[in-house]
């Protein structure tokens, strides 16, 4: 049982430290849409890569 206990307090610590990057948000469905084809077209379909390319090139 201890070994659980140190194994959930890591695992407590490593969230704490990620949540601070980490947020959600709702798209309506004519802007999934066009999120979905813009990476489908430049990403290979992954709609992370592509909101990170998106999100890198709206602040700079």
């Amino acid at each position: 049982m201890p070994e659980d206990d140190k194994k959930r307090e890591q695992q407590a610590k490593s969230d704490e430290k990620r949540r601070s990057g980490h947020f959600q948000v709702r798209l309506d469905k004519q802007l999934s849409a066009q999120l979905q084809h813009y990476a489908e077209q430049r990403h290979h379909g992954v709609i992370n890569s592509a909101l990170q390319t998106i999100i890198s090139k709206f602040f700079n």
